[in-house]
């Protein structure tokens, strides 16, 4: 394992990304589709699953159990995927820069949403009390857009089509559909609201 980290950390720095896609896909067995672009990122984790037109930027460091990142979804710039679990990410999706994921549990973000901005977090992990039978996965539907500097509590469910205001702390479930969610803690300030036609 430690051998592997040593390569992979090199293999970051390769100019080039055609030729660091077929490392990865053909020594450590990625799954990786058509027409990814991979920067200077590390990517170290047992199982990956990369698919068509995805881009990855500089930066990035993912070193979580297993990755999922659907077809034409970007990450841009310094984000940090770590822990024992799985993030999965869907199609069409957007992670922006310098955001951070504690993936000691799972985290799912769901197709044709923006992890906007910069500086969110999203915790997976609690206290001793927390590990007795609760789920501290959090779940992002489809078609939300997460503003800057967010905190995501562990076991956090959003649900679609939603916009988590710039600065939101949420520590509780927003399951249900077209709201404005914002504040610390965040609570719903706006219902029945399609952010897609109203920004």
């Amino acid at each position: 394992m430690k051998f592997k980290s040593i390569l992979l950390r090199l293999l970051k720095h390769v100019p080039s990304s055609f030729l660091k896609v077929v490392i990865l896909k053909y020594v450590f067995g990625y799954k990786i589709g058509k027409n990814v672009f991979i920067g200077k990122a590390y990517i170290n984790c047992e199982k990956v699953s990369i698919g068509d037109n995805v881009r990855i930027a500089n930066g990035n460091n993912f070193t979580c159990n297993s990755i999922i990142i659907g077809d034409n979804t970007m990450f841009h710039s310094n984000n940090n995927i770590v822990g024992s679990g799985v993030f999965k990410i869907g199609k069409n999706s957007r992670v922006i820069n310098n955001h951070y994921f504690d993936v000691w549990n799972n985290i799912t973000i769901g197709n044709n949403t923006w992890i906007a901005g910069k500086n969110s977090e999203f915790w997976t992990h609690g206290s001793i009390h927390t590990k007795t039978g609760k789920n501290l996965d959090i779940k992002i539907g489809d078609n939300n857009y997460i503003g800057s500097s967010c905190k995501f509590a562990s076991g956090v469910n959003i649900g679609s089509i939603n916009i988590v205001g710039l600065g939101s702390v949420v520590s509780s479930d927003f399951e249900n559909s077209r709201n404005i969610i914002a504040g610390n803690p965040a609570k719903i300030v706006k219902q029945n609201l399609d952010w897609r036609d109203n920004w």
